[in-house]
């Protein structure tokens, strides 16, 4: 992976790593709010580890010659075309700048 949609992701696994669930968790007391607390972390750590495996990676190319061949060269050429016209980068640099709004908040 590289340009913005790393950096997405390098954002947000530090952001993750400057949370100081140790120190919220002090802050609880009742026996429902830590089952809360816990599922919170749960979901953080599962959300975050998937930003680290599954969407750090490249997505693998469209094999455009297959579908040629089952569709209709035509066609398939329209959604060619009309597919790398597209413009991915304004999400990942929304979500780029939401993350380093959240990098610079300190918690604690």
């Amino acid at each position: 992976m590289s340009g913005p949609a790393k950096r997405v992701v390098d954002v947000a696994f530090k952001a993750g790593k400057n949370i100081d669930w140790e120190g919220m968790a002090k802050l609880l007391v009742s026996d429902e709010a830590r089952r809360e607390f816990s599922g919170l972390r749960r979901a953080f750590d599962e959300v975050n580890s998937q930003l680290q495996t599954k969407f750090s990676q490249e997505p693998e190319p469209i094999d455009w010659e297959y579908y040629r061949k089952g569709i209709g060269p035509r066609l398939v050429d329209m959604y060619k075309e009309a597919y790398e016209s597209m413009f991915f980068n304004s999400m990942v640099n929304a979500f780029y700048v939401y993350f380093r709004f959240l990098d610079g908040i300190s918690i604690g």
